[in-house]
């Protein structure tokens, strides 16, 4: 028979090696896409059952070509705030305002090449408005709806 100290021995060895292939397991997850210039941009496959007809395929060539779109607008506003000190405000067509000169310094560094659509927005490769939420003063979301086309779904590419 295993006395008391044993038995608590070999549960947290079983604990700590479930923690191990846990963490292990999920650095290596392909769900998760780090890029240290200049920031994180996450990136989720789906994963859901299999997809309707009509559902779009993800293409993993998309997705890494999103998520340079994603941090090439990171890079904007970046520059931004080092003109003018702060990101620029409101919904993503002021924010394209800003970007295109209406701004206290009337800097224009929104480029031509950047799809807008016929609100003035800032779109995605799929034809889709970029969500843009301000963290703080120096930081702000954007977000890809991704190859679905909806917010907020696993295959929605992002950056902080």
């Amino acid at each position: 028979m295993m006395n008391r100290s044993k038995a608590y021995g070999v549960t947290g060895a079983v604990a700590l090696l479930a923690a191990v292939v846990w963490w292990m397991a999920d650095a290596d997850s392909p769900a998760v896409k780090k890029t240290p210039e200049p920031a994180e941009v996450k990136t989720k496959a789906a994963s859901a059952p299999p997809m309707a007809a009509a559902t779009p395929v993800v293409d993993a060539g998309f997705e890494n070509e999103a998520a340079t779109d994603v941090l090439r607008i990171t890079r904007l506003l970046r520059d931004y705030r080092s003109i003018a000190g702060d990101n620029p405000i409101g919904s993503n067509a002021e924010i394209v305002q800003a970007l295109s000169g209406d701004n206290p310094k009337q800097a224009k560094i929104l480029p031509e090449d950047l799809p807008l659509n016929g609100s003035g927005e800032l779109v995605d490769r799929w034809g889709t408005a970029y969500f843009f939420h301000q963290l703080s003063r120096n930081s702000m979301e954007i977000r890809s709806a991704g190859p679905d086309r909806r917010m907020w779904t696993n295959d929605d590419v992002f950056t902080r």
